[in-house]
């Protein structure tokens, strides 16, 4: 009998979830509750069409890779498997790190199962494929890269006509199989489809795809494609596929939401598929941020919408805080911290108030004092203590504050992102060596440097790498592609030793005399080829400003942080944007202010006051900025604190604050002016 005839979903029993539970570390009822009647454990039990509204600290990826491990020990299809798709690669971090010992978890971290983010999903099962169907070799999928050699192709007069449109290398992105790449706004009115420059970026696009570059979100478009020319490709991968898992569903952008719903959906045999999100956290470019003609397709669906409003991070205080800001307040319920303050009660959550630049430069040693004075030594060893806002590059504003450089000049944004793709090696080096650092797991920072000399060797014009740059394990791809160069292969696999695991000091001074050179060699035995052209060139180049000084550990890398001490006490404070910070669990978070059209936590003020809660009657930047700083603002675990200028939350009172000031004081804030 087939596989596909023996497909039965499994059950799931109240044993099989307290033994999932043992499983993660966690005691038997976690799920369950006291009284029996929580609803994580009837989620998991669930084999319907579901949404999970889940609120900051609910435990919903620990619930979701749960479940997994349970319909993963009972799985018997060999053909057949589960999809787990999410905005980042959280879950499948999650599984490797807290079930990759069992059996159970290193079957779901291979065939027949994916667990991996939306655009690799595509790319592996749609889009690749069929491009390698028609004759294309893929070298690159990397928006960047593709379109600086697009742009490059151009006619200078081309590029000219492009610039005084106010146009430049982001229009050179195809949006069909005939690479045409939409409207374009030209003057007062769109570029003709016939003329010279519309059939220039045409011609780019097309050699580009031909020398096998390509951008990220073409492969969605090629992804259609296949569907429109091969329509039962969507049965193959239903019958491949027949439960999807949506994790960090509310960030799902629309293009690719109506892609997952064309593929799973669409149509009479739809897959059983469970989306997990908080459409309070929505604050990327989502279904959740902006109209769908859709509804179908928009997080949660209130037909089958289920809520797990109970926060097990933070206490009510936070829960407080955080609970008006919310675009649909869910009545947080904070039962958290799990390791309560050794010194018992609750931290000193404060509002830092400043005049001036020199007011801003005191904020952060402020913070790290308050850290000090809170946490004990073991506190500040094990916890993580971040401070982020809205805007965290240098845009150009003359306002202040408007980005986190302006509270410490030395800060690189490059460098804070979740997931850093910055623009040059040495910036590969130092933020996977920093991500390596702050999680305790060196293979991130080997994976990082790996990253990097594919990334280098996409420079070129070799075949040599079609495959390298979309591969989960990026080093091991390094390792085949010199496995005929042994100088090199020995020279890489000493660079990641030194600077990946054994964290040694990589230097403007050693980059420059050496280590520069060394690197050129790798890439160049790789590819075959010389990489002395102008992209190769500059990528190698030391970035002034990109790193700071070697502190005193010895580490190599700066990953945007600060450390403080008293006595005999120590703590680091990790700077970055709110969007870094996505999905993270801090033990104290510092939110600053900064300027996007207004003041960002300055224009929310009502609702820090709590005189007003939700989103109705707000504008869309307000509904932006609400999302934003409720993320932030449920971050933490023990202590939240904020820092603004007084100008922007009192500059309107006529008593100088002093009602505002007693407000957030009955509202739980300490005020402190710096």
């Amino acid at each position: 009998m087939s596989d596909k005839a023996q497909f039965e979903m499994p059950t799931i029993s109240d044993e099989e979830t307290r033994w999932a539970c043992r499983q993660l570390g966690m005691k038997p009822d976690a799920f369950c509750g006291a009284a029996g009647d929580d609803m994580r454990a009837t989620v998991i039990r669930s084999m319907e069409c579901i949404d999970v509204a889940a609120c900051p600290g609910s435990g919903k990826t620990t619930l979701l890779v749960a479940k997994l491990a349970i319909l993963a020990s009972k799985w018997t299809h060999r053909t057949r498997g589960i999809c787990v798709i999410s905005h980042t690669n959280v879950a499948r971090n999650e599984i490797e790190t807290r079930l990759g010992h069992t059996a159970a978890g290193r079957r779901l971290l291979g065939h027949p199962h994916f667990i991996g983010t939306i655009h690799g999903f595509v790319n592996e099962f749609l889009a690749m494929p069929w491009l390698h169907s028609l004759g294309y070799h893929i070298k690159a999928i990397d928006t960047n890269l593709a379109q600086q050699r697009r742009w490059r192709s151009l006619p200078y007069n081309i590029q000219i006509g492009l610039k005084k449109n106010n146009l430049s290398a982001e229009v050179l992105s195809a949006k069909g199989p005939d690479f045409n790449v939409g409207k374009i706004d030209w003057g007062k009115g769109e570029l003709g489809l016939d003329t010279p420059t519309y059939e220039a970026i045409r011609k780019v696009c097309k050699e580009s795809a031909a020398e096998g570059y390509f951008c990220y979100d073409e492969m969605f478009m090629w992804a259609h494609d296949l569907m429109n020319r091969v329509p039962s490709v969507t049965k193959i991968i239903r019958d491949r596929f027949p439960l999807l898992l949506l994790d960090e569903a509310q960030d799902t952008k629309e293009e690719q939401a109506n892609i997952l719903h064309r593929i799973f959906i669409n149509g009479t045999t739809p897959v059983i598929c469970q989306r997990f999100g908080d459409g309070n956290q929505a604050i990327f470019d989502s279904t959740e941020n902006k109209a769908t003609s859709a509804a179908e397709l928009v997080f949660p669906r209130a037909d089958i919408q289920w809520d797990l409003p109970t926060s097990h991070r933070f206490g009510q205080t936070i829960a407080n805080f955080a609970n008006p800001l919310g675009s649909v307040p869910c009545n947080l319920q904070g039962r958290g911290p799990k390791a309560p303050l050794s010194a018992g009660g609750d931290g000193k959550h404060t509002i830092y108030l400043f005049d001036d630049e020199a007011g801003a430069g005191r904020v952060l040693p402020a913070f790290g004092n308050l850290l000090l004075n809170t946490f004990t030594s073991d506190e500040l060893q094990t916890g993580l203590f971040k401070a982020v806002g809205q805007v965290h590059q240098n845009k150009g504003s003359d306002k202040f504050p408007a980005h986190l450089g302006h509270y410490w000049s030395d800060y690189d944004p490059l460098l804070s992102r979740s997931e850093p793709k910055p623009d040059s090696f040495v910036q590969y080096v130092f933020a996977g060596v920093g991500k390596a650092d702050a999680l305790g797991e060196a293979h991130l920072a080997v994976e990082k440097i790996a990253e990097g000399i594919l990334r280098l060797a996409g420079f070129s014009s070799s075949d040599k790498i079609s495959k390298g740059t979309n591969e989960r394990f990026r080093h091991r791809r390094v390792l085949t592609l010199l496995h005929d160069h042994p100088r090199e292969l020995e020279a890489y696999q000493r660079f990641v030793v030194l600077f990946g695991v054994n964290h040694r000091v990589l230097t403007k001074e050693n980059w420059n005399t050496t280590l520069c050179k060394v690197v050129q060699k790798i890439g160049e035995a790789i590819t075959g080829e010389s990489l002395a052209n102008s992209l190769a060139q500059a990528f190698l180049m030391w970035k002034d400003g990109s790193v700071g000084l070697d502190n005193a550990a010895g580490t190599s890398r700066r990953e945007n942080f600060l450390r403080y001490s008293k006595d005999d006490k120590e703590v680091t404070v990790y700077l970055g944007s709110i969007h870094s910070v996505k999905g993270e669990t801090h033990t104290a978070t510092l939110i600053l202010e900064t300027f996007w059209h207004t003041y960002n936590l300055s224009s929310i003020r009502d609702w820090l006051l709590g005189t007003r809660s939700g989103g109705t009657g707000a504008n869309d930047r307000q509904i932006s900025r609400l999302k934003l700083h409720y993320v932030a603002m449920t971050r933490p675990s023990h202590l939240v604190c904020l820092a603004l200028p007084k100008h922007g939350l009192f500059s309107k009172e006529k008593d100088g604050g002093v009602a505002i000031m007693e407000t957030l004081k009955s509202r739980g804030w300490s005020i402190q002016e710096v």
